[in-house]
């Protein structure tokens, strides 16, 4: 007679998962030569310094210094990663991937020609011939033939004319593919219609605010400025592979800063009024096509503009210089020399788009003159007025009922006096309200809470036929706020299908995720079931017997190894025909995902907030349908977790559910020995089979080998 079944499992215990992060990995770097300069930017929770900085510079060497200097071998493209430790024990690591390339750049700076313009010749090499097309300016313009084919046996030498204006003058070369690929130098030209002591004369609008906007990735931010004439337009890269190309092609409002990359910056000066378009080359195209933008240049409500007349003296007489425009000496004439060297003097221009002549002349020496022609903006061929209007609401309903709107007006060339605004036809009591001259106004008005549609309209006081409208449709404060059918839940609820086979399961192991089921389909001739291991419990079933045709689904089961067989062709512990269920907790740093979902009505303006074990997740806005999904990040310990959804504006306005997380610690592997006598008694013993199944989440193993052991009787001689 055979001894009874003997039956050992051993679970394999899963690695602990990390905590959640409490800092971040980040460094910046220098110009990328085969040397490179590193600059640890990371950044931790306050109380929890960095203790250890590894770097991989991903050419097989690292470095534990804070801010290390690298030599590359070669010139390539390596992947640099900072890995950062603090004293609480959190870990993060940032990778940039970093080319090496450098442009080494000439400028070759002629005489004077006939037209006084001076001959400039710019050779840029690649000593890597990493850079493949580079963009070559002067003084923020792009040179004709931009992007130029380079490499590292074919240097790019452009040949060209400056104004020779006694100027300083930068050209730039900038790699389209490496964004850290760069040279600059700067040269000054002869000042070629000097014949004295005086010289490098120039005329330019004084300098007004800026005003920058984000070139990002498929988009401009903001998209559309208005500035004055003056003001500097900044563009900034916090994007790759884009540039500000603007819609005229030629003359002083043209512009192209070329293909460039993340951390680049270009600056853009409007010297005539009017609505001047731009775009990006290749996301975007003139007309407001794809990604672009638009500058609103204004003059300024005197039409007078500051203009900064600037030069250089070498020799300072105590009579001073007069300064002329169209030959008239402007107010203050004589002025005093400041020393020698560079000078400057203010004087006002009307904004009329005539050609003005600006003369500098000394008065101990009448004959040395250095004069500049000045185009002044034409604020008489400015656009007329136009408004444009839109409105939203911002911010939840108050005791009178009434939520308030933010109206924001953008204005081309508005009147002095400001703008009324009607809200359904009545005047607000705090118009007129002035522009602002830097960009878009804003201003808040009341509106009525009742969930319809208001008519917003802003017209202008100088000129009523410039008007905008636009309608915005209020929050219904009268509906009180509930919140219903709230569920939480894990996973993705996918199926899987294991085929019930003639004394097989195919596949006989499956791995899933949390939240999945696993669904049986029996295709043999033979009637089997699918058992659990488990005999109680939620991760416990049984089909019984069923044969061709039929389907059974599993509950959805906890993480971990899960261990099943067929009645009567198979036994737990991996006997005969059986299989294994791996589910895997779907875990980032000790945390899943919970999806929750709820139906909402009459929500406040605020939004909501959901807490998990009372501890906040954030606030997130109301979907309009009042269908309302949100994913949160909840610790993954196999327990229950409380959910509440409560309204920002109205906390008494909540629901709470409970959700089970699977365990991210959960074993992923179970061992089981079963053993049985295999023989009669022979010298005191009897041989005894063991088996051992090894099952993981994608293999099942099994070993069996025979060992003679004592009989009991035997057992009790000794």
């Amino acid at each position: 007679m055979k001894s009874p079944v003997l039956l050992f499992v051993v679970f394999c215990l899963a690695i602990p998962s990390l905590y959640a992060q409490t800092c971040e990995a980040d460094f910046s770097f220098g110009e990328t030569d085969l040397t490179i300069d590193f600059t640890n930017e990371s950044t931790t929770a306050a109380g929890d310094p960095i203790t250890d900085w590894l770097w991989d510079f991903g050419d097989g060497t690292t470095s534990t210094e804070q801010n290390p200097t690298h030599t590359f071998p070669d010139p390539d493209s390596y992947d640099v990663c900072l890995t950062i430790t603090t004293a609480s024990g959190c870990t993060a690591t940032h990778c940039v991937e970093i080319e090496i390339c450098v442009l080494q750049l000439s400028v070759d700076v002629g005489d004077c020609d006939a037209n006084d313009e001076v001959p400039v010749t710019i050779t840029v090499s690649d000593p890597y011939d990493a850079a493949n097309e580079i963009n070559i300016s002067i003084d923020g313009g792009l040179l004709p033939g931009s992007p130029f084919d380079i490499d590292d046996d074919a240097p790019v030498t452009v040949n060209t004319t400056v104004p020779g204006d006694g100027l300083i003058h930068t050209v730039t070369a900038q790699s389209e593919d490496v964004g850290t690929c760069s040279a600059t130098q700067t040269f000054q030209a002869p000042d070629c219609t000097s014949n004295c002591f005086l010289s490098s004369m120039s005329v330019n609008i004084a300098a007004g605010i800026t005003h920058t906007v984000d070139v990002g990735d498929d988009f401009f931010a903001p998209q559309s400025t208005t500035i004055e004439i003056g003001d500097v337009v900044h563009f900034q890269w916090v994007g790759d592979g884009h540039s500000t190309t603007s819609d005229a092609t030629t003359g002083p409002d043209s512009w192209n800063s070329g293909v460039i990359g993340l951390g680049s910056t270009y600056d853009v000066n409007i010297k005539n009024p009017g609505v001047h378009g731009y775009y990006c080359i290749p996301h975007g195209g003139p007309g407001g096509t794809g990604m672009s933008g638009t500058i609103v240049a204004n003059c300024p409500p005197s039409g007078q503009f500051t203009v900064i007349v600037s030069f250089t003296t070498t020799v300072a007489d105590p009579a001073g210089y007069n300064l002329l425009v169209d030959g008239v000496a402007q107010p203050g004439s004589p002025f005093s020399y400041n020393g020698t060297g560079p000078q400057s003097q203010s004087i006002q221009i009307a904004g009329d788009g005539q050609n003005h002549v600006i003369e500098v002349q000394d008065v101990a020496d009448p004959s040395c003159v250095v004069s500049r022609d000045f185009l002044a903006p034409d604020c008489g061929a400015a656009p007329s007025c136009s408004l444009t209007l839109s409105a939203q609401q911002n911010g939840g309903c108050n005791a009178s009922n009434q939520v308030p709107v933010d109206v924001s007006v953008q204005a081309v060339n508005p009147g002095a006096s400001g703008f009324d605004l009607f809200v359904d036809g009545v005047l607000d009591p705090n118009s007129p309200f002035p522009y602002n001259p830097s960009g878009t106004t804003v201003v808040t008005v009341n509106v009525t809470g009742d969930g319809q549609a208001h008519n917003i309209e802003a017209i202008d006081v100088a000129d009523p036929a410039c008007s905008a409208t636009t309608t915005v449709t209020t929050q219904d404060c009268s509906v009180q706020c509930s919140i219903s059918n709230l569920s939480a839940s894990t996973g993705g609820n996918t199926t899987h299908t294991v085929f019930v086979e003639d004394f097989v399961f195919n596949p006989a192991s499956i791995t899933i995720s949390s939240g999945d089921i696993v669904e049986w389909e029996w295709t043999g001739a033979v009637d089997h079931t699918t058992t659990s291991d488990a005999t109680t419990g939620p991760d416990s079933w049984d089909s019984g017997l069923l044969g061709t045709g039929a389907t059974y689904q599993s509950p959805q089961l906890s993480a971990g190894v899960h261990g099943y067989y067929c009645i009567p062709h198979g036994g737990p512990g991996g006997q005969g025909m059986a299989g294994t269920i791996t589910v895997q907790a779907d875990c980032t740093n000790g945390l899943v995902q919970v999806t929750v979902t709820f139906n909402e009505q009459g929500g406040g303006f605020n939004g909501y907030e959901v807490l998990v074990d009372g501890n906040s997740q954030g606030t997130y806005p109301y979907d309009a349908s009042g269908n309302n999904s949100v994913a949160v990040q909840v610790a993954g310990d196999g327990q229950p977790h409380t959910i509440i959804v409560q309204d920002v504006d109205d906390p008494n306005c909540s629901a709470s559910t409970t959700v089970t997380t699977p365990d991210c610690n959960a074993s992923t592997c179970s061992l089981s020995v079963s053993a049985q006598e295999a023989g009669g008694c022979s010298n005191g013993t009897v041989p005894v089979e063991v088996t051992a199944v090894l099952r993981a989440s994608s293999f099942r193993w099994t070993a069996r080998w025979k060992a003679r052991t004592p009989t009991a009787a035997a057992a009790r001689r000794r």
